[in-house]
């Protein structure tokens, strides 16, 4: 949308584009942060709350610092109660307020201080017309979404990526997740594995932490918390997801990575 934008294929350039850092992101998804600022004439912003994530998680405490889970883990009770899955706090916590309090800045509002009635932002949402079930109102008086990949110039997500292959050949497009996000899907599980090493061994030790008796989370739900739908081991879950995907498809034999995108 940002590289679009800059051709002016909207008609007109946005003032600012904002990324709300979670701290937890893939490095792939950094170096293209780095990269996108190079090649747009607008200012793209890095903000965030100013905590990890993924350190809280480890921590087993929330964005303010007390002792609760934001992610939406999914829950196990070996007692023979019902399985469920945790609250989504996450995004809100770390993604949409950052993002919310970086806006107001930028419109000179200090904390707290009153907006006036004449106070107006379009903030422009990257949704893809396959997407569409995700288009919402604003929950801000001040803020409307617009939403240009299906209003202006309606892409699909597949479209967007030919688009940029076509424009950019050779560069990956990384989708921004954070690392350890229980709502991956099996194939975005399976091209962290492959493509970030490092990171995926961290995530399988933070999901073994989780089940552990020093974590918050097992005196908090009183249940098992995992990262994974299967709600096992990580490790174990993706033995499987892989066996699975091979026998789908058997002229597969391993992820492209474009369930990353």
């Amino acid at each position: 949308m940002c590289l679009l934008a800059e051709q002016n294929a909207f008609g007109i350039k946005p003032d600012y584009a904002v990324f709300a850092d979670t701290k937890w992101e893939p490095q792939s998804v950094y170096d293209n942060i780095k990269w996108l600022q190079s090649q747009v004439s607008f200012p793209i912003i890095t903000t965030s709350n100013g905590r990890s994530l993924r350190q809280d998680v480890v921590d087993g405490v929330n964005a303010q610092g007390a002792p609760w889970m934001t992610l939406p883990v999914y829950l196990s009770d070996t007692n023979g109660g019902s399985d469920g899955i945790n609250w989504r706090q996450c995004t809100k916590n770390y993604k949409l307020d950052p993002i919310r309090r970086t806006i107001q800045e930028l419109l000179g509002v200090r904390p707290r201080q009153n907006l006036s009635s004449e106070t107006h932002v379009e903030m422009w949402l990257g949704i893809t017309e396959d997407e569409a079930l995700r288009v919402k109102p604003s929950r801000n008086w001040w803020i409307s979404n617009r939403y240009p990949l299906i209003d202006d110039l309606p892409l699909t997500r597949e479209q967007c990526q030919e688009w940029f292959a076509e424009h950019y050949p050779g560069r990956n497009l990384t989708r921004s997740a954070c690392v350890g996000c229980p709502f991956r899907s099996s194939p975005s599980w399976l091209d962290v594995k492959r493509s970030e090493p490092a990171l995926y061994s961290e995530v399988v030790e933070i999901d073994a932490l989780l089940r552990s008796e020093e974590h918050n989370s097992r005196r908090m739900f009183r249940k098992r918390a995992y990262l994974h739908h299967r709600r096992i081991p990580l490790e174990d879950a993706l033995r499987l997801d892989e066996i699975e995907l091979q026998e789908n498809n058997p002229f597969i034999n391993e992820c492209e990575g474009h369930c990353g995108l």
